[in-house]
């Protein structure tokens, strides 16, 4: 049987644009973009032969048209940098056809499988029904999405930038990641969910917008209603129908993201970083990220310094 990589990122990403660039034993496979086509990257993780991981930062300098035949596949993905939605689909086999103008950004992280993987795994194993997983993953573009699953996809995405971890822990992280949409989906009530205005999404997305720009600041629920128009009463239940999340826990969970990203990358002392996210004061830093993470700031760097 042929692997998910020959039949599905190889094909498509010589069609998209991309050729080899190297490849690493036992490890991730990394494209570049022609310069023809534009500039940026697309790293394949394969787990297996029905599972792998993508990863993707690039731009299209020119308006590209896409033309493959695609088997079937399920897909999860989300954009890089932010927490805000999650996106899936179940592809069958098809013509695909697409169409990307230039100046074309494609930057997120993706978990793709086939079949195989969903029926040896999840069907047989763990008595989970295909419909069911579908109707979960087709839920995400009509609802917000579990949080808890992007942070997920997020974990997956760097490590297999870099490198570091093996096949056994992506196929566990993505158990977990079908496991948190399957809890949501069930937990889900449809019919309960009132519907957003045009108005009062735009103004939610300026508030997402605002958070994003201004997470180091001291950021309070009257600010955010002023911003989005609201009352405060009437905007902390649009915020939490448009997020899964409160004004609150969101912030909180934005802020978390950043630090993380800093205590892998940089050395910058642990105080310094509270500050940066928009902490006063290190102990407080400290109780959100064990709330949040179960271990401190500190035990964190020191995993993932050893990795």
């Amino acid at each position: 049987m042929d692997s998910i990589v020959d039949m599905l990122f190889f094909p498509q990403l010589f069609k998209c644009g991309f050729s080899e660039k190297a490849k690493h034993r036992n490890g991730p496979m990394y494209f570049s973009l022609r310069r023809s086509y534009g500039e940026g990257t697309f790293l394949v993780k394969p787990v297996g032969k029905s599972l792998a991981v993508g990863v993707s930062d690039f731009c299209y300098r020119q308006p590209i048209e896409i033309v493959w035949e695609q088997p079937e596949y399920f897909h999860i993905n989300f954009g890089c940098g932010s927490l805000r939605g999650i996106l899936g689909n179940i592809v069958k086999n098809d013509v695909f056809r697409g169409h990307y103008p230039s100046g074309f950004h494609n930057c997120n992280v993706g978990v793709s499988f086939l079949p195989d993987f969903f029926d040896d795994l999840l069907g047989q194993r763990h008595g989970i029904s295909r419909d069911e997983l579908e109707q979960a993953i087709d839920a995400l573009g009509r609802f917000p999405p579990p949080p808890d699953a992007a942070l997920v996809l997020k974990q997956i995405g760097e490590g297999a930038s870099s490198g570091g971890t093996g096949n056994a822990w992506f196929e566990a992280k993505t158990l977990e990641l079908i496991s948190l949409l399957l809890d949501w989906h069930r937990r889900l009530d449809v019919t309960a969910l009132p519907q957003l205005t045009e108005h009062d999404r735009a103004g939610i997305t300026e508030v997402l917008t605002f958070v994003e720009e201004h997470f180091t600041e001291p950021i309070s629920l009257n600010i955010l209603a002023k911003l989005a128009a609201m009352s405060v009463s009437k905007f902390t239940v649009a915020f939490k129908r448009h997020t899964g999340l409160s004004a609150t826990t969101y912030i909180s969970r934005f802020r978390m993201e950043k630090a993380t990203n800093m205590l892998k990358k940089t050395s910058v002392p642990i105080g310094e970083i509270a500050t940066m996210v928009g902490y006063k004061h290190h102990a407080s830093f400290s109780a959100a990220f064990q709330e949040q993470f179960g271990i401190t700031p500190g035990e964190f760097r020191k995993g993932n310094d050893k990795r």
